[in-house]
């Protein structure tokens, strides 16, 4: 018998669900220099006053923006301090390294860790 029913040419096939192209951005690795494309991402998120009041999370609340998480300046040209850092390394091992140096620096020059 075959196909009863043929579909005209005119309808556009069903898009596939493929994930949209990566826009390539290089960042500068915050302890050796290098340019990389693909970065390990280091977040600093600074903690909330543990004898202050917590706020709530409220779905409907205001959103933070992300531009608004990094340095500016305001309207009158005074520095708003950040609200999270970002660091940009070249790899997990880059970072590891970097944290090391970090804290035997901070042991020769008498700096407790905590």
């Amino acid at each position: 018998m075959g196909n009863l029913y043929r579909r005209p040419d005119n309808i556009m096939p069903r898009m596939s669900n493929k994930r949209p192209e990566k826009v390539i951005i290089r960042r500068k690795c915050h302890t050796c220099g290098t340019m990389k494309t693909d970065p390990y991402v280091y977040t600093t998120v600074p903690s909330i006053n543990p004898y202050g009041i917590i706020p709530n999370y409220n779905k409907n609340s205001e959103k933070t923006k992300r531009i608004d998480l990094k340095d500016g300046k305001d309207q009158f040209g005074l520095a708003i301090r950040k609200k999270v850092d970002i660091k940009y390394y070249c790899d997990s091992e880059c970072h590891k390294n970097f944290t090391e140096d970090k804290i035997l620096n901070n042991i020769k020059r008498g700096i407790s860790l905590g």
